[in-house]
Parts: structure tokens; C-alpha cells; sequence
């Protein structure tokens, strides 16, 4: 049954070009045909005896003309209704049914004027001798009038009427076949918006619903319908792909758990231990960073499990923070004998306060010392400095590596931007300077990067 319809649908289906000729053939044909029913209509009126023809007073002048000049005295009431006249003698009009224009048309006439008067009905004038030496005019016109005088006095003109009826109704009739084939556009593009908008919205499951009738309308819905299914399909795949991902994340998050209880288990067994006060900073450092990473897995397996964070801004003193990054800095230090300090600049820090999300920002600073740490070589220097600025203050890093070429210096906070020749260990600068140039946008500040005399330089700008 279903299959019968699309068949018949399909049969129905018009193109755009086709379908504009069928509008003029059928929007013609109907005028056509109203014009001869209008015409039929007006010989039965005239064959009624209800109206004249446009002819009847131009084949009615030679028998009005016989029965003037048959008359010893000049008599009006001879003449039909559908002349207007003038009496004329010696070269003057001394009576008279016409209206001042027309008067005005026959005295130009008698000047010698022979051409048709006026320009919407052409006004036309014939001279009848009388018997008395009187010249009577007789003015008429080629337009349809009322055979019943008393109809010409009462009612509008016959032809002005009827003439204006009939435009009236083409317009309607054009109207009409011009609004059908409207409905039929109109009715395709819904179609094609309801599609559209079922795309827009992702309801992706259900195939769309309705055709169109004219062949590019359909050709269109078509097309859209095809993206409906491909989209849903991608997205299926990249829902099962991120499935899959999540899945494999949880699975590394959980495993981690083990190796991270184990160094800290051991960690703190150590500290237990008669150790020198070098071992007893590099264990304790063990310690901290060990609960970060812990910290870190907690968080990313509530990533994995969709929970969204809310923003947990608090008041925390700049000093304090400076304090949090120098104890990072000297975490770091250790790793490879490279050397940590820090600036003079920091003694000038203000008892200012910053609102921030502490362990965004700690995370921000860490990847920026990591980042300095791993391009200075061993036996170098990292510095760690403030500067002030009306509204904000800047955290910054000064390492002893190579510094940053100029296309780092373009591209580098861009997401996995790893192509710095200048800055060759390992190339692990892409997502460190990426997450902390958002983290320092989403604390009203920036990352600026530069390069000095003594080696490449970043600075976490924060607003105050």
C-alpha cells in the first residue's frame, strides 16, 4: 500500500520549470475563457434590447439624418438618445443639449477642425442641413450604451461598468491560480524547514516526514534526508567511540589507584626513617605529590562519569599563593640538580587578595614550572617572579633554555601546538601553555609569553 502511494507521488512530482508554464497556461486559459463568457453575456444583453452596440449610433445616422431634413421646423425630439446635438446658424451654435466640453469639441469642429475630440471616447461630429437654412449637429461616440434613455440618466455608463467588472474579476480569477500554485511552494518549503528543523534539533532517529511535489523541492529533501542519516551515524559511532573512551579512562583512573597507594604507603614508611634533611624534603615531596595525583585521578574519574564542576571561587592572599608556587618550584628542582629561586619582585608582593579556583590555578602554575623545568638543561636556572599591574598581577617563569621561536611565540596556548624546533625535549609544551592560557582567560587575565637574554619566559597574568 505504501509503495502504491510513493509510486503515485512520484507520478504527481512537477518540476520548477513545468510548473511555472502549467501557471501561465492555466491562469491564461481561465482569462480566456472568462473574456468569452463576458462577450456571450454581452450579445445577450444586446440581443435582448437591453443595451445598444458601440455601431448603433454610427449606422443610425443616415435614417436620423432623413427624418431632420424632412422637418419644416427644427424638432430635437427626432433625434435618438444616443446623439447629442447643436443647432447652428450662420456659424454660431444657438442651442444646444451638449455639456461644456462638448460645446467647446464643436465650436472647434466649425472652425475647421476634423479630427477626432477627446482621448478616453473619441468624440466624432456629423452636420445635417435643415430645410430652414439651420445646420444641425450631431455629436456621438463608439461606446455601448443603455437602449432605455431613462437608464442612461439614472445609471452609471454601461461600458465604464461593464469594462471595469471584468478587470475586476481577472484580477480575482489570476488571484485565485496564482494563490493555488503559491500553496503549492509554500507547502513544499514547510517540508523542507520541518526537515531542517528536525536536524537542527537532533531528532536524528525518525526518517522525515512528507514529499514535495515539485522535483528540486524533493531533490533538496532528499539531500537533507541523506545528512540525517549520515549524521546520525556519526554521531552513534563518535557516542560509541566516547563510550569506549570513558570506559578505558575509568579503567585506567581505578588502576591507578594501586600504584599511587603504594608510593605513598612507602613514602610514609620513610618518613618514619632516621633521614637526612635532604631525603626528608625529597620524600615529603614524594608525599605531596602523591596526594595531587590522587587528587587528580578523583577528579577525572568524576569527569568520566559525566559530573559537571561547579565554579568554586574563594578570596585566597596573593603571598599565600606565591607561597603555594615556590613550593611546586622546588618539588620540580630536584629532578634533574637544575636550580630554583625566586625573584626579587616577589618581596614587593602586596597583602592584596585574588579570587580564584585554587587548584585550577595550581595546576595552571605547574604546567607552566614543568614546562621550564624540562627545557632547562641540567646545571640551569628557573625563576620564579611578580609583577604588578593596575588590576592584576603576574606570576611569572623565566627558564635558562632556548627560548621560544617566533612561531611559538604565534601559536604556542593553542590546543597540542607541539612544532617549536627552538624548545626540542620531548615537545610537551601543547596542552600545558593551552590549559593555562583558559585557566588564565577564565580569571579575567592571560598568558604572555617572551623570550630574554637569559632564555624563554611565561607569565600567568591574574586578575586582582
Amino acid at each position: 500500500m505504501e509503495k502504491g502511494a510513493a509510486v503515485k507521488s512520484r507520478h504527481r512530482r512537477i518540476g520548477l520549470n513545468a510548473l511555472f508554464w502549467r501557471y501561465l497556461i492555466a491562469s491564461g486559459s481561465l482569462a480566456l475563457a472568462l473574456c468569452a463568457l463576458w462577450l456571450i453575456l454581452f450579445n445577450i444583453l444586446v440581443n435582448m434590447g437591453f443595451v445598444m452596440s458601440a455601431y448603433t449610433a454610427v449606422r443610425g445616422l443616415t435614417e436620423t439624418e432623413r427624418l431632420l431634413q424632412e422637418q419644416t421646423v427644427f424638432d430635437p425630439e427626432a433625434i435618438p438618445h444616443f446623439y447629442e446635438w447643436a443647432l447652428v446658424e450662420d456659424g454660431e451654435i444657438t442651442d444646444s443639449n451638449m455639456n461644456q466640453k462638448q460645446l467647446e469639441y464643436a465650436r472647434r469642429e466649425l472652425s475647421g477642425y476634423s479630427a477626432p475630440h477627446g482621448w478616453f471616447y473619441s468624440q466624432y461630429f456629423h452636420l445635417v442641413p435643415l430645410q430652414n437654412g439651420q445646420t444641425v449637429m450631431l455629436e456621438y461616440d463608439y461606446s455601448v450604451c443603455y437602449a432605455d434613455p431613462v437608464l442612461n440618466d439614472i445609471l452609471p455608463d454601461f461600458q465604464t461598468v461593464y469594462i471595469g467588472l471584468l478587470l475586476a474579476l481577472l484580477l480575482t480569477l489570476i488571484g485565485l491560480c496564482t494563490g493555488h500554485y503559491t500553496r503549492i511552494l509554500r507547502k513544499d518549503t514547510q517540508t523542507i524547514a520541518d526537515a531542517c528543523e528536525m536536524v537542527r534539533s537532533r531528532r536524528l532517529d525518525m526518517p522525515l516526514d512528507g514529499q514535495a511535489r515539485v522535483k528540486e523541492l524533493q531533490a533538496a529533501l532528499a539531500t537533507i534526508e541523506t545528512l540525517r542519516r549520515e549524521l546520525s551515524h556519526s554521531l552513534k559511532e563518535q557516542w560509541t567511540a566516547e563510550q569506549r573512551k570513558n570506559e578505558a579512562l575509568a579503567a585506567l583512573t581505578h588502576d591507578l589507584k594501586t600504584p599511587l597507594t603504594v608510593i605513598g604507603g612507602n613514602a610514609e614508611l620513610l618518613a618514619e626513617d632516621d633521614l637526612t634533611q635532604q631525603q626528608k624534603e625529597l620524600v615529603l615531596a614524594i608525599l605531596r605529590n602523591t596526594g595531587h595525583a590522587e587528587e587528580y585521578v578523583k577528579r577525572l574519574r568524576e569527569v568520566t562519569a559525566g559530573a559537571l564542576f561547579p565554579s568554586n571561587r574563594e578570596k585566597i592572599p596573593a603571598r599565600e599563593l606565591l607561597s603555594a608556587f615556590i613550593q611546586q618550584g622546588r618539588d620540580l628542582s630536584v629532578q634533574k640538580g637544575q636550580a630554583f629561586a625566586v625573584d626579587r619582585s616577589a618581596a614587593f608582593l602586596s597583602d592584596k587578595t585574588v579570587e580564584i579556583e585554587r587548584d585550577e590555578v595550581l595546576r595552571a602554575m605547574e604546567n607552566l614550572l614543568s614546562n621550564a623545568f624540562r627545557f632547562t638543561p641540567p646545571g640551569g636556572t628557573v625563576l620564579l617572579g611578580v609583577e604588578l599591574q593596575s588590576g592584576r598581577v603576574g606570576f611569572w617563569i623565566q627558564d635558562s633554555g632556548p627560548g621560544f621561536s617566533p612561531e611559538a611565540l604565534a601559536k604556542a596556548g593553542k590546543t597540542f601546538y607541539t612544532e617549536d624546533g627552538s624548545r626540542p625535549q620531548g615537545g610537551h609544551m601543547g596542552m600545558g601553555l593551552y590549559f593555562a592560557s583558559q585557566i588564565a582567560q577564565k580569571h579575567g587575565g592571560c598568558l604572555s609569553l617572551e623570550n630574554t637574554a637569559m632564555g624563554g619566559k611565561a607569565c600567568l597574568w591574574l586578575k586582582r
